[in-house]
């Protein structure tokens, strides 16, 4: 171990930078090595600079000359130790222990620090020293001769190809032909075209000469003996699209037959009529297929040309779910007019669920009336308002009680005024409260930048949201 003095002025007692020449790693690498050392007695501390004081942040332990001494502050890199403020001046061999537990040691000299003595001559450079010359280079070796490629093996003769075997005779059907079977696992008549974009059955109607047109196919559904529903009519599901933008096939696809006569109808495409039981099976029923751009629609129907309706229905229709439409009206047989006009007026809408009620009321002697709703009010609507009209004379009127158990109540500044009063709710049954309408929604992605009417916004010619996600099938090719 080296030993390096370090001096302090005896009066004053200053710091002193001490130069350490620290011993070699006795060991492992967490072994403590003091790098340097500040003696400064006028604050009474050592403060040392080195490595690995605290590889594991615990306090080390330092003695000075064999005594240990208090640490003020440690960090892995440096310490400061206590020492007298009287420290004589000797050298003093420190040594720091850590938790490892590796200790090192480094001698320390407190004494008078001696004049500096003059700062010797440089000697010359030397001349640099002359590099040795540059071996040359090896010949490079000659390289070798490739070996010739292999011969090609012969290809071997085709095979003879076997005869074709003899075409069987054509069958034949007689028409009109009616038959019967049991299908206990399948239906009784399975017809696939493996060609695509081409129908597997064609039905076409007969042209209508005074009358209406054949029907294209008719369905009827079974009736049932027992509990259960009757069978269906036509029982069709949507092909599965798996394009990246192409929707699946339509599960059936029928065109009606023209008619030629001035007052005659063509031919349904579909006729279907619900089997005969207790519950009867329906005419049609139809359910989507998936596609990767958009799922198929159970039935998806567009008028035929301008004026003519999609769907025409000659009875009740029930929708158990939410009806989504561009406008709404009624239409009747104008009551002026029935033989030759049409009524209609238009739907009220509100971007609310809500249940407009109305009425008129006479208030009684003291300018009261009482208006009772339907036992069911407020199970079935909330947040109301109210509309007052005074009719026949001049007088105030106003919602003295709002719908408190059912009923609310009007007072007028008169006795005996009549009143229509007018009071809206917001539905909140279960249904509304589980598909409150949205209002305002983006378009999905594949609808973004089309229209629901694009003629409107001056696209005229682009095909509509429907219509771009339902192209038209070609018909199908008549059966010859």
């Amino acid at each position: 171990m080296k030993r390096c003095k370090f001096n302090t002025t005896s009066a004053r007692r200053f710091c002193a930078l001490l130069l350490i020449l620290f011993a070699p790693l006795l060991s492992k690498a967490q072994t403590p090595v003091i790098a340097d050392a500040t003696v400064n007695l006028a604050k009474s501390y050592i403060s040392l600079a080195g490595s690995n004081f605290s590889p594991t942040s615990v306090p080390p332990t330092v003695t000075v000359g064999g005594t240990s001494h208090t640490v003020f502050s440690f960090s892995n890199t440096a310490l400061v130790v206590e020492v007298p403020s009287n420290l004589a001046a000797a050298t003093y061999l420190v040594t720091v222990t850590n938790s490892v537990p590796h200790s090192g040691s480094a001698y320390v000299t407190v004494g008078a620090v001696g004049p500096q003595g003059p700062i010797g001559l440089t000697g010359p450079q030397g001349p640099p020293g002359v590099g040795g010359p540059i071996g040359p280079q090896g010949p490079q070796g000659a390289a070798g001769l490739q070996g010739p490629p292999g011969a090609a093996g012969a290809t071997g003769p085709p095979g003879a190809t076997g005869p074709t075997g003899p075409q069987g005779p054509a069958g034949t059907i007689t028409l009109p032909f009616n038959g019967s079977g049991a299908g206990t696992s399948s239906a009784l008549f399975n017809v696939t075209n493996t060609t695509p974009q081409h129908s597997a059955i064609a039905g076409n109607g007969a042209q209508g000469l005074s009358g209406s047109g054949g029907t294209g196919v008719g369905a009827y559904g079974g009736a049932s003996n027992g509990s259960d529903g009757g069978g269906f009519g036509l029982y069709a599901l949507g092909g599965t699209g798996d394009g990246e933008s192409d929707a699946g096939g339509s599960g059936v696809d029928a065109n009606g037959g023209n008619s030629t006569g001035t007052f005659s109808f063509g031919g349904n495409g579909v006729t279907a009529t619900g089997g005969n039981a207790t519950f009867g099976g329906d005419g049609i029923e139809a359910y989507g297929g998936t596609g990767s751009f958009s799922g198929g629609n159970g039935i998806y129907a567009a008028p035929g040309g301008s004026g003519l309706y999609a769907g025409d229905f000659d009875g009740n229709v029930n929708v158990a779910g939410t009806l989504s439409k561009s406008g709404g009206s009624f239409k009747i047989d104008h009551p002026l007019d029935p033989a030759n006009k049409y009524l209609y007026h238009s739907f009220v809408e509100s971007p609310d669920m809500m249940n407009i009620y109305n009425g008129n009321v006479i208030t009684d002697g003291s300018g009261t009336a009482v208006v009772t709703m339907p036992a069911w009010f407020e199970a079935l609507n909330t947040d109301f308002r109210y509309q007052l009209t005074v009719i026949g004379q001049f007088a105030q009127a106003i919602v003295a009680v709002k719908m408190t158990n059912g009923s609310f109540t009007i007072k007028t500044s008169k006795p005996g005024v009549e009143v229509s009063w007018q009071i809206t709710g917001i539905r909140q049954d279960a249904w509304a409260n589980a598909h409150r309408i949205q209002v305002e929604v983006d378009k999905s992605q594949g609808d973004q930048g089309h229209y629901i009417h694009p003629e409107l916004f001056g696209h005229e010619g682009e095909p509509n949201i429907a219509q771009m996600r339902h192209p038209r099938p070609p018909a199908a090719a008549p059966v010859k």
